[in-house]
């Protein structure tokens, strides 16, 4: 088989087969009745507002109960050894905020939003609270302030640190669509790739329907607001990562008087629909691999040999031979998907790249054990041991928080009967409730051709993610592409020249969206995300606007 090979269209249910990031709870609201549409939806007033919206005055005055994390937050804290500071689990505490499941019609159901807080350490006066949001969607904020938080020591000096679970997520009435698939009609053995991804959404529509038309970046965004009256907070402070950023600037364009020390780091491009997006992560992944041959063929020790082209056709010629003749590691399989994976793992650092050269001396010994280990580093799975998933990593003697993987899950092979795990029904579900795009079977074509021709290896890989809203049970709104916040003050955008996930242009084409001043500070390197390379430079930019509100000269870059 080819790239176009059967194996493919069973990738829906990959990862299904390693446990999910969060632990997912019971659900928390009551149960909905018919959802109101939400044209017309009212945005809640800001706290201190004479005139607030009706029914929203409760949520905005509501008091936060902060008290010790629960056991399963403080053992997550607990099982980062020797990466977090001594006492940093004892310092965590947990709250939970209640805001209306909506927002049109406050009176109705509510939900609750899981919050976590690592307070001011001191010195200096405390500036208030920093909220992270680590990107996804889909991703817990929970999990990622356990498993980085240290790495934010220095804002930590002035700001509480806190995250959240955003609805849908983790422990914040995660989206489930049930524990197995139901099987196709009449048992049906040509169940194609767009009637499987029906199926997912069908069974989501069953067991979260009167959620789904809630989870929106939008109502995120308005959730952001209720947290941030609640911490005291005239103005909100904010550090979001790829997702983030998107979820940062819709917040600035519905609350721009609110908008406080905002830096979006790994910033998505707002003028690009989903097809788009693609189509720019294939080429961002390709240009990254590109990058990472060509470095590698400069080595005595490369696996890839010493020319730039054939290493490339090598690349290629292993994808094929794992699609016919999958490996096995420890009773697990490393299958093309397997290897998609691991590239596009050690691809989001180039500080990954040895590890991916030994993968590939390993595998071309016949060995998969290195391709398994680094397909099992992802972001959208839980790591053994309890280790919390987006922990932080040593370069230098640098602690570096490291945010999810943007928004492209693992193409999923595996049991027909088999769901993705929460974090990605989460990221479907926000991404097509934030979306009016709906693909189907006749379109699959056409997506699988333009992205194999942009990256042979990594387009197969991505295509299959446009099918992901096809038959979704719930409206797509497209309103969180407005951007605009011409009366917001201006933020930081941090963008990395190389990034595979989320292109340099984008922070550009955002800075524009804007409208604002915004100020993009480059970094010229490898990774996605700036912040999480531990580059002194960003560091030290990001640190001081967010400490002193002080933004680098227009042009600046780092690296």
């Amino acid at each position: 088989m080819g790239v176009g090979g059967a194996r493919r269209a069973r990738r829906w249910a990959a990862a299904a087969r390693l446990p999910a990031v969060a632990a997912v709870v019971a659900l928390l609201g009551v149960p909905a009745g018919t959802p109101a549409a939400l044209a017309g939806t009212p945005a809640p007033a800001a706290v201190g507002d004479p005139s607030p919206a009706p029914g929203l005055a409760r949520f905005y005055q509501q008091r936060l109960s902060w008290a010790r994390c629960g056991p399963d937050v403080q053992q997550s804290a607990r099982s980062q050894g020797d990466t977090a500071p001594p006492g940093f689990a004892d310092r965590l505490e947990c709250a939970r905020l209640t805001v209306p499941r909506d927002y049109g019609h406050p009176d109705r159901t509510a939900l609750r939003v899981q919050l976590v807080r690592l307070p001011a350490t001191g010195p200096g006066k405390r500036l208030g609270s920093l909220v992270l949001n680590p990107g996804g969607p889909g991703a817990s904020g929970v999990d990622y302030l356990i498993g980085s938080g240290s790495a934010f020591a220095r804002p930590n000096q002035r700001y509480d640190l806190v995250s959240f679970d955003p609805r849908g997520t983790g422990r914040t009435e995660p989206v489930s669509c049930g524990s197995r698939l139901a099987p196709p009609p009449g048992n049906a053995a040509d169940d194609t790739l767009a009637a499987k991804e029906k199926r997912i959404n069908e069974a989501c529509g069953r067991y979260s329907g009167g959620l789904l038309p809630w989870v929106g970046t939008t109502e995120v965004a308005r959730d952001m607001d209720v947290l941030r009256a609640a911490v005291h907070d005239d103005k909100l402070n904010y550090l979001g990562f790829s997702y983030g950023t998107k979820l940062g600037a819709v917040y600035a364009h519905e609350f721009p008087d609110k908008v406080g020390r905002m830096v979006l780091d790994g910033v998505e491009d707002p003028t690009k629909n989903t097809w788009q997006t693609a189509l720019a992560q294939a080429r961002g992944f390709q240009r990254a691999l590109d990058d990472f041959t060509a470095d590698c063929v400069r080595a005595p020790d490369c696996p890839l040999g010493t020319d730039d082209g054939r290493a490339q056709d090598q690349l290629l010629r292993w994808y094929q031979q794992l699609t016919d003749t999958p490996l096995t590691v420890r009773g697990r399989t490393v299958d093309e998907t397997t290897y998609v994976y691991a590239l596009r793992e050690a691809l989001y650092s180039r500080s990954d790249w040895p590890a991916l050269r030994q993968a590939l001396a390993q595998l071309r010994r016949g060995d998969g054990a290195g391709i398994l280990r680094l397909s099992d580093s992802g972001g959208s799975r839980a790591p053994e041991s309890g280790r919390a998933p987006h922990s932080e990593k040593a370069r230098g003697g640098t602690a570096v928080a490291v945010p999810p993987r943007a928004g492209i899950p693992p193409r999923r092979t595996g049991q027909d009967d088999e769901l993705p795990p929460q974090d990605q029904l989460a990221l479907r579900a926000i991404s097509c409730r934030d979306t009016s795009e709906r693909y189907g079977a006749a379109d699959y074509p056409r997506a699988e051709r333009e992205l194999t021709r942009a990256s042979p290896l990594f387009g197969p890989d991505i295509a299959p993610t446009l099918l992901d809203c096809y038959a979704w049970p719930a409206a797509g709104d497209d309103s969180s592409r407005d951007v605009a916040a011409p009366d917001a003050p201006p933020m930081l955008l941090v963008a990395t020249t190389n990034d595979p996930a989320t292109p340099y242009q984008g922070a550009v084409n955002m800075a524009r969206a804007l409208g604002n001043s915004s100020v993009v500070l480059t970094f010229r390197g490898e990774g996605h995300a700036a912040y999480a390379t531990g580059d002194t430079c960003v560091q030290d930019h990001v640190d001081r606007f967010l400490m002193d509100g002080v933004l680098p000269k227009p042009d600046t870059s780092c690296g």
